[in-house]
């Protein structure tokens, strides 16, 4: 198969040229891509039993789109994918081929005046998979779209939209199902400060083979106020939202159904200790859009860019069950399919936003490939927050380095049931409420009375309640020297019994120079819930320096204690040190330490138990003439985790040379060395790479990957080696 893919890529970039030269028809556009990959691995055992495996593809790729405007408002967009790939696989003597084929046709109109707009489309996507020893599979999905808007000025907005998709397989045997949505959505803004949001959605899924139908109404309502009253001196922010679901299941076999939870807040932040993190508010992991990033990336990384792991988790104000987890991805173009079965998903669940307990560990989780969606199913759990912890794409999967980038969208969650469980209708009402007043009540210095009510209730649940009171105090005592201050009593209602918490927090702030900064934060916390009593406080000091022109230095430390209602008792220090040196502009140096320790003792631990984290880095970026690139970084890891200790060095260095003025031509050199001596064991990767960006819209990429790995008990060594022609007209 080799020899044959390679005369088809050689006569592909032949005859391509000519079609790109004379295809330049108003509106028409498209690619012809062809690519071929072969890697082989060795692996050794302790005994010096080896096993070699090699894998061959061939992947082809015509793309065609007619986007043009038939009249001055009407619009036609239509086109295709063809794509084609040839695997051989062979193992311990036996090969095993396979074929894959996959045809994408779309035709849609579209309809613009400022008034109106109006889209009606349709699309179907077969994919054919054909393996030696295997009977031929082929499935199909079709989608029928349309949407009208009317958009009136100063009167409410109304929005009406359609779906019905087909999902089959040419025998319908394994998959035969219909889903159908049909919603309208209206939103007005009758004056500045309030926000009227109304959505009905009415849904219908019909499985055949199970012989189970879904009948799904929902309603979302969502009212918000927000204005500055008296003279500026009182800011009014109010949202209330509303859900209510009604859901009618008629079974005459097995199946699931899946319940969306509703008003969760995204979290996120990178880390590879998640048993003790706290992650930061994003608000773009929920916000319903699936095309725009979220700030995750789960894609290959580049040298120098952080490789810990992703941490993705979801708030939902109380204790709340689920067991899906809907990940929903973008890469770059790429079907992230290729590489879903690679990642390994991890599921923690938490009270309180830092203490987190692992739960399951999914590997690897569904990946539907035309949402672009890992479906990540796990035992059901009960908790106020919960997290999927996640590695960014390892050197190690085939074809990595065609993945930069997947960039996380949108993170829901869902309870499936079987559908056994829930014949007949089921209802679920959810109503949340926000408060807040901020009022001015003295200029200087500067002091605000904070008030702040949230209700969440979600029938047929208790409500539960958080009642804040709060005063905030800022001053500006000299040229020098700033403080602030804040405390605040909040009384609610959680699921486990009322609480009650009182939170305090001040730092004063310390500016001699531009260039010299000091700041001393001082926070804590004393809550009881149902008569469980917590306390935790903390003080930290950093500072910032610019002693010279090009060196900078930061340094910044601190201790906390905390102490749950178990009585287990967390003494915690940690020490961060960081310098950056820019000697000549072409030259960048940094440095940097870390230190951290935490003892824990009483409650549900036995004894005494002590955490300790240091590292030590330092790397450097040299560009001494514009086309080229050098960056060499070096870390060294230690950690003592309850008495089990281990030590990492790390060793990075890259090269990018791109010869021509214009980069017209790049030149890449990867390596990668990681060597563990607690356990003997070595990674290497070396990977060379050439792209020839022949124009602005066609190029060739060819690369190779040279990757080791030595253990005390296995060595595996790859090599793998490709290309990929791509011209675009």
């Amino acid at each position: 198969m080799e020899s044959r893919a390679l005369l088809v890529f050689l006569s592909l970039m032949a005859v391509s040229g000519l079609i790109a030269g004379t295809c330049s028809a108003e509106g028409l556009s498209g690619y012809l891509e062809a690519g071929i990959n072969r890697t082989d691995t060795t692996n050794v055992d302790a005994a010096g039993q080896s096993a070699r495996t090699s894998a061959d593809s061939f992947t082809q790729k015509y793309s065609i789109t007619l986007d043009r405007k038939i009249y001055p408002n009407l619009g036609l967009l239509a086109g295709g994918l063809f794509e084609k790939q040839d695997s051989a696989f062979e193992s311990g003597g036996v090969e095993t081929d396979s074929t894959s084929t996959r045809i994408r046709p779309f035709v849609g109109l579209n309809f613009r005046t400022p008034l109106y707009s109006a889209d009606a489309g349709y699309n179907r996507s077969e994919e054919k998979r054909k393996t030696s020893g295997l009977a031929p599979f082929a499935t199909v999905r079709e989608t029928w779209s349309s949407a009208f808007q009317w958009k009136p000025d100063g009167f409410p907005d109304v929005k009406l939209e359609y779906f019905r998709t087909d999902n089959f397989d040419k025998e319908r045997r394994v998959t035969d199902t219909t889903d159908s949505r049909f919603g309208v959505t209206s939103q007005y803004r009758p004056v500045t400060p309030l926000f009227l949001r109304y959505q009905l959605s009415v849904g219908d899924r019909e499985d055949r083979l199970t012989d189970t139908t879904v009948e799904d109404v929902n309603h979302t309502g969502k009212i918000v106020y927000s204005d500055r009253l008296w003279q500026r001196r009182v800011s009014v922010n109010s949202d209330y939202s509303f859900v209510r679901d009604e859901v009618r299941t008629a079974v005459g076999g097995g199946g699931e159904v899946g319940f969306r939870i509703f008003f969760a807040t995204g979290l996120s932040g990178i880390s590879n200790t998640p048993e003790n993190v706290r992650l930061e508010t994003n608000t773009l992991l929920t916000n319903g859009d699936l095309v725009a990033s979220a700030g995750i990336d789960l894609g290959l990384p580049s040298a120098g860019e952080d490789a810990n792991q992703r941490n993705m988790g979801l708030d939902f104000g109380a204790d709340t069950e689920v067991n899906t987890m809907l990940v929903t991805v973008v890469a770059g173009g790429q079907d992230a399919a290729e590489v879903a079965d690679s990642f390994s998903w991890r599921i923690y669940t938490s009270s309180n936003n830092q203490d987190w307990v692992l739960r399951q560990t999914v590997s690897p989780a569904t990946f539907n490939a035309f949402l672009q969606r890992f479906e990540i199913r796990f035992l059901n759990v009960t908790a106020r927050f919960i997290k999927v912890v996640v590695s960014p794409l390892s050197l190690a999967t085939p074809n990595a380095t065609r993945f930069p980038d997947i960039l996380v969208t949108e993170l829901q969650a869902e309870v499936r049931r079987p559908a056994s469980e829930i014949t007949g209708k089921t209802v679920s009402t959810s109503h949340l409420y926000n408060l807040d007043i901020r009022t001015r009540i003295l200029d200087s210095p500067s002091l605000y009375h904070e008030f702040s009510y949230f209700l969440r209730k979600a029938e047929p649940s208790p409500s539960i309640y958080t009642v804040s009171n709060g005063l905030a105090y800022q001053q500006q005592y000299s040229r020098v020297f700033s403080g602030r201050a804040r405390i605040s009593r909040e009384d609610g209602k959680e699921r486990a019994g009322t609480r009650v918490a009182y939170l305090y927090t001040a730092s004063v702030a310390a500016v001699p120079y531009d260039t010299l900064r000091h700041s001393l934060v001082f926070s804590g916390s004393d809550e009881t819930t149902a008569g469980s009593n917590s306390t935790a406080n903390s003080l930290y000091l950093y500072n910032s320096a610019r002693l010279y022109e090009g060196i900078d230095a930061n340094l910044g430390g601190g201790a906390s204690r905390s102490i749950s209602g178990t009585g287990r008792r967390t003494d915690q220090t940690q020490v961060n040190a960081s310098a950056t040196l820019v000697p000549h502009p072409v030259a960048v140096f940094n440095l940097g330490f870390t230190d951290s320790s935490a003892k824990t003792k009483g409650g549900e631990t036995i004894g005494e138990r002590k955490d300790i984290t240091r590292s030590w880095e330092a790397n450097a970026g040299l560009t001494p003439v514009r086309t080229i690139y050098l960056f060499g970084s070096y870390r060294i890891e230690h950690r003592d985790e309850g008495g089990e200790k281990s030590d990492r060095r790390i060793r990075n260095y890259t090269a990018n040379w791109a010869p021509f003025p214009d980069g017209t031509l790049h030149l890449n050199f990867f390596y990668n060395e990681t060597v563990r001596p607690e356990d003997n064991s070595r990674e290497r990767s070396v990977i060379p790479s050439l792209r020839w960006n022949i124009s602005s819209r066609s190029y060739l990429d060819i690369s190779y990957q040279d990757l080791k790995t030595v253990g005390p008990a296995l060595s595996t060594a790859t090599k793998s080696y490709g290309g990929t022609f791509h011209v675009g007209f």
